[in-house]
């Protein structure tokens, strides 16, 4: 796995060209290996996540593999993780600085690193993909395409509840192909109270206290809190009693609607529910991507 250097100096400069020494490393690869494109990760949104990404990516792996894998059997992949890159759900909907400029440099590298495709580990992000899009050249995996048509698939009927930050809530990004599907979609937002719900069982888990200055004390998930057992249990209590609201108020499926949240709630269910994990869902779309079992293009 080759990880992108963090200079945004050298992005700019190698977004120019691909790197020979990079492209020769990811052909030679490429040529004893099973997989026809190299995976490039937009990281950094947050880092937790990314890390647990590429976790998901190495299950895949091997779940497609249908065999306990060698290091050779698993997909050659690229990252470029920009931690600084301004937060997504601050933009949409504090007019806070957009995240787009740095979403294009870390793109840029990957493109310039040797990677045939891009994947976002972040749903919020994802409220910008069509302008990335429209910046590079690169194909990019539409995460929250992906999830919202499996979660149409796995559930025949009842609303399809969504978790996620008040950004991805409120752009409405999962809205349109579930709607699509004719089903319906409920949200923490929907329920009786349901912005405080939202701030207090989704948002402090996720990013921490919401401080008096408007931005946010950290000590949640993307802080790396869940890595300690009492932290983790209580996170994992908020975050469960938001989505058994959701059940009771007829969800039968919760889409884990950020990176994060997996990250304490896990992907099996809640109430009765199931949990879909979108880094999941992208994970394995990317390795049938890399093995040529899906097109390239339309990503």
């Amino acid at each position: 796995m080759e990880t992108a250097s963090p200079s945004a100096t050298e992005a700019r400069e190698r977004s120019e060209a691909p790197t020979v020494v990079g492209i020769q490393r990811i052909l030679t690869t490429l040529l004893f290996s099973r997989y026809r494109y190299v995976i490039g990760i937009l990281g950094g949104l947050g880092v937790h996540a990314h890390v647990a990404f590429e976790q998901l990516l190495l299950e895949q792996a091997g779940a497609a593999l249908g065999r306990p894998p060698n290091d050779q059997d698993y997909p050659p992949w690229v990252v470029s993780s920009i931690p600084q890159t301004p937060d997504r759900t601050n933009a949409l909907l504090l007019n806070g600085e957009s995240p787009l400029s740095a979403m294009i440099e870390s793109a840029r590298r990957l493109e310039s690193s040797g990677a045939d495709f891009i994947v976002i580990p972040c749903n919020t992000a994802h409220a910008f993909l069509k302008s990335l899009r429209d910046a590079i050249k690169l194909p990019i995996v539409d995460m929250v395409g992906e999830t919202a048509r499996a979660a149409v698939a796995h559930s025949a009927d009842g609303k399809i509840g969504i978790l996620g930050t008040t950004g991805t809530l409120r752009s409405g990004i999962y809205n349109g192909p579930i709607l699509k599907a004719d089903r319906d979609v409920l949200t923490p937002l929907d329920l009786e109270d349901g912005e405080q719900i939202q701030e207090k069982l989704v948002m402090e888990p996720i990013y921490g206290s919401l401080l008096d200055n408007g931005s946010r004390a950290g000590g949640g998930i993307k802080s790396g809190a869940f890595q300690k057992p009492q932290q983790h249990k209580l996170l994992a209590s908020k975050l469960r009693k938001v989505a058994g609201l959701l059940v009771k108020e007829g969800a039968t499926i919760l889409i884990e609607g950020c990176t994060e949240i997996p990250l304490v709630l896990g992907r099996t269910e809640i109430a009765g529910a199931f949990l879909l994990d979108p880094m999941e869902v992208a994970a394995r779309a990317c390795i049938e991507i890399s093995l040529g079992q899906r097109p390239l293009y339309p990503c």
